[in-house]
Formats: C-alpha cells, sequence, structure tokens
C-alpha cells in the first residue's frame, strides 16, 4: 500500500483537531444550519454557512475559518471514503496492528459496512444459535461468522468485498482490545510491536534487536531473564544503583566476576552497542539513585 490513505487519514484526524479547537457552540451551529436548510441556504453555501455561525456567535473572521476547517475536512473524508477496497482493507490491517485506537475509530467511521444492521445481525445469529450448546466457540468460526454477516449489511450504494469484510472485522476486534486494555498492557504490547518490526528491519541478530526482544519479556514477565541465566548457571548480581524508573545498573567489575570475563573486554563489547545507539553505560549521578 503506498503511503497515501494513512496520509489521508492522519489530515483528516489533524483537521478533526482544528475544528474541535474552534470556539463554536456546535449543538448552537447545528440549529442555525437545519434551520437555514429549512428556509434554503440562499444564493451561496458559505453565505449559509456564516449565517449559521452568527446566528451561533462567532465573528466573521472566526465563521471564516470554520467555513474553510469544515470544507477541508470534509473533502478529506470524502477522500478517505473514496478509497479502493483492497487499500481500506490494508490500512485497516496497518491500524490494528499498530494499535493505533484513534486512527482505528476514524478509519471505520468510513468503512462502507451499515453498523447498526451488522449489530442486529449478530443479535439474530445469538437469539438463532443452540442455547443448550455449551461448547467454547470456535474463533476462526465466530469469525468466519461475523464476516458473513457484515457482507450481508454493506450502506446503501455501497459493496462489501470478503478482503474488506475480514480487514473490517479484525479492525473491530483489535479496536475493542485496544479499548479495554491496560496501561500495563498496552506496554507490554508495544514492546512486543518494537521488537517484531526491528527483528523485520535488522533480522534477529542484531543487538538492537536483542535489546528491543529482553526489554519485552522483561515487562512481560520481571525477572525472567536473570531466570533463564541462572538455569544456565550464571548468576546476575547485586545492583549498585538504579533508574528512575527501576531498571537495575550493576557494576562493570561485578558484571565481569560474574560472567567470568575480562572487564577490558565488556568495555570493548559496551563501546560497540552504543556506536548502535544503545545506552549501556551510566554515570552514577543525575537520575540514578
Amino acid at each position: 500500500m503506498s503511503a497515501a490513505p494513512r496520509e489521508i487519514l492522519r489530515r483528516v484526524i489533524h483537521l478533526s483537531t482544528h475544528v474541535d479547537a474552534l470556539p463554536v457552540d456546535w449543538p448552537a451551529l447545528g440549529a442555525a444550519l437545519r434551520q437555514i436548510d429549512e428556509d434554503g441556504p440562499g444564493d451561496h453555501e458559505r453565505a449559509a454557512v456564516n449565517a449559521a455561525c452568527s446566528l451561533a456567535g462567532l465573528s466573521p473572521d472566526q465563521a471564516q475559518a470554520a467555513y474553510w476547517l469544515l470544507g477541508d475536512l470534509s473533502d478529506a473524508r470524502a477522500d478517505l471514503e473514496a478509497l479502493p477496497p483492497d487499500d481500506l482493507a490494508e490500512l485497516l490491517r496497518e491500524l490494528a496492528a499498530d494499535g493505533d485506537q484513534e486512527e482505528l475509530v476514524i478509519a471505520l467511521e468510513v468503512c462502507p459496512h451499515d453498523a447498526p444492521a451488522y449489530v442486529a445481525k449478530l443479535r439474530e445469529l445469538v437469539e438463532t444459535g443452540d442455547p443448550s450448546d455449551t461448547r467454547p466457540a470456535d474463533p476462526a468460526a465466530v469469525r468466519a461468522e461475523q464476516i458473513r454477516a457484515l457482507l450481508a449489511c454493506p450502506k446503501p450504494g455501497h459493496t462489501l468485498t470478503p478482503g474488506l469484510a475480514a480487514a473490517i472485522v479484525d479492525a473491530m476486534a483489535a479496536w475493542h482490545r485496544l479499548k479495554v486494555e491496560t496501561a500495563e498492557q498496552r506496554a507490554i504490547r508495544e514492546a512486543f510491536a518494537r521488537a517484531h518490526a526491528l527483528m523485520g528491519q535488522r533480522g534477529d541478530r542484531d543487538p538492537r534487536t536483542m535489546d528491543a526482544v529482553i526489554k519485552a519479556l522483561e515487562l512481560q514477565d520481571p525477572g525472567c531473564c536473570a531466570r533463564m541465566l541462572a538455569q544456565g548457571g550464571l548468576t546476575m548480581p547485586t545492583p549498585t544503583h538504579c533508574t528512575a524508573e527501576g531498571e537495575p545498573l550493576y557494576s562493570l567489575e561485578s558484571l565481569a566476576d560474574a560472567l567470568g570475563a575480562d572487564a577490558g573486554d565488556l568495555v570493548a563489547i559496551a563501546e560497540e552497542l552504543e556506536a548502535v545507539g544503545l545506552e549501556v553505560r551510566r554515570e552514577a549521578a543525575g537520575r540514578l539513585h
């Protein structure tokens, strides 16, 4: 997928942020616009919007800003809605993998499925199911049923492809996971995502990849790395300091003793790691304690 779909999505979010920052009484503006629709918009759309803004208490400059921003936002959303099904499906998969809840919400809003009809279809499936069947649901079978239900619920005038329907179902599941996850779960997920990305970019032997994997494992299961080393006959020394975040730090001499290595060799390794951007050596001052 080209960068264009993600850029369009981010433009929608950027413009939405600016629109939300306008000093506008949106309920009052909406009521004014509805009244103008009932009375007739007059000679020009902009005049109608300006009149509505005036009724909502905006200055002429604020009305002009609101007019242009709302127009740009409408155009950006139209561009997003006009994405080909394959591009929209790939965008949804990318957003789900990245775990970006805000972008997922916006992308799902413009998808060509009728959300209320889909919910009704799912409720119908539940109600017609066998209540005596207490076997655990097969996730693959449930997903397939959700995709079939979604394919039957396009917005009027739109069609859904099987690939896009599958991407929408998976994106909704990802959004739900993001909505209910804790800060700790989010940190673990993001750490593993970073490790996975580095593995794809640099391979599993690159020190940056190994560092990211270790950090992710430690977040998921604190102390697991020390236990794995102990299984191999290595015992980590007692930390001499720790960072403000609680990360333990060890003296060069104690690490050399634990590993049965020469301190000078460890310095050379540390310099190699720092050459690729890893922070290995810390001064026992400042944010350490």
